[in-house]
């Protein structure tokens, strides 16, 4: 039996987490005393149970639980259960089931510590899945949506980002079609680099269409709905679960704020985090000091022309040939939205006034 499916059903049984840790060569010495591949039954450290499993190269690895959550008896049990099947554990895993384990156990640390609300941690010695990692990695959160999505392999889904990566990456399961990607930004800057783009871009230009293509990827391999965020280069061994739940928000933004949207990217939603984080009782005085203009904004086109306004930085010619209209056709509309809310949105204090009732509106309205 392979170790994750004995750790999946001895958890099923004792009812409480069981996960896998690889120990460094000095925690094996001092913990385990082993010779000839006898080992001894379980140890207690820091609060937390070790059952050997096998030894590789000197390592032992162990499934660990807390020691309070289990009775003497359950202990007895798991050491006789993994007695008789310690000679299969030390049959030698391949190299995809010792990279899946390891990715396995990362996923369970960086989930327990936002679980705990400790996202500032550094990844563990134990999961030596972070000698892959190194200063300057691109993190990216995919997140899937959908009754009809089908299940997506690992090892598909690694496979193809492999092939659009050009290169060797991170792939992290969080949950049910959720990832967290990790790959060197010389991945990145190296494959647009080779465009003929004269005009110099910034990282978070080249991320922005790094993620286009990437989400035209995984959407036309795959049927659902996929959402996905990015962050600038970071150092993954130091913070990572607070990297992953900052990415999940913005997910979360884009998909209040930005329904039409697929890619979020927090660098594009700075004011939406504001708004966000505004208690509802602050939302309504605000509303009531400047208008609620809600039945307004429930107007699609209304709606659609205000948006497109200010993604174009409120410029009337880009506007109007933006949604394909006159220009004249444009400032009629804009003096309507001028004469029923009594704001003008080509001044720059009323636009903002304008801007913060839309997102207001979003937010309450679409909860």
């Amino acid at each position: 039996m392979k170790m994750e499916s004995l750790r999946q059903k001895l958890q099923q049984i004792v009812g409480i987490p069981l996960t896998i840790k690889e120990l460094n060569k000095q925690d094996s010495n001092s913990f385990f005393n082993y010779k000839n591949s006898t080992l001894m039954d379980s140890v207690v450290n820091e609060g937390e149970v070790w059952f050997p499993l096998y030894n590789k190269d000197g390592r032992m690895s162990v499934l660990a639980g807390e020691l309070n959550a289990l009775s003497l008896e359950e202990v007895q049990f798991m050491e006789l259960i993994l007695a008789n099947m310690r000679d299969q554990s030390q049959v030698s895993i391949t190299p995809q089931e010792e990279e899946k384990r390891d990715i396995q156990n990362l996923s369970l640390w960086i989930q327990g510590q936002i679980e705990s609300g400790q996202l500032d941690m550094t990844i563990p010695e134990h999961l030596i899945v972070q000698k892959q990692m190194t200063l300057g990695m691109v993190p990216f959160v995919l997140s899937g949506e959908g009754t009809h999505l089908p299940d997506i392999s690992y090892i598909q889904l690694k496979k193809l980002l492999v092939s659009y990566f050009d290169g060797e990456i991170l792939l992290i399961p969080l949950k049910n079609h959720e990832w967290l990607i990790l790959a060197r930004q010389e991945l990145i800057l190296g494959s647009l680099d080779e465009r003929e783009d004269e005009q110099e871009e910034t990282g978070a230009e080249i991320l922005s269409a790094f993620c286009l293509g990437l989400h035209e990827l995984v959407a036309n391999e795959w049927v659902g709905v996929f959402h996905l965020s990015v962050a600038l280069p970071v150092d993954p061994r130091n913070g990572l679960p607070a990297t992953v739940v900052m990415l999940k928000e913005t997910i979360h933004l884009g998909k209040t704020f930005h329904i039409t949207d697929y890619i979020h990217l927090p660098w594009e939603l700075v004011l939406e985090q504001l708004v966000f984080s505004i208690p509802g009782s602050q939302r309504a005085r605000f509303l009531e000091h400047v208008g609620d203009h809600s039945i307004l904004l429930m107007d699609t086109e209304t709606l659609l022309t205000m948006e497109t306004f200010f993604q174009l930085d409120c410029n009337v010619s880009e506007t109007a040939k933006r949604m394909y209209i006159h220009r004249n056709t444009l400032l009629y509309r804009l003096d309507k939205i001028k004469n029923e809310t009594g704001l003008d949105v080509r001044s720059f204090g009323d636009a903002v006034l304008i801007k913060l009732t839309m997102l207001l509106y979003k937010v309450t309205k679409r909860k």
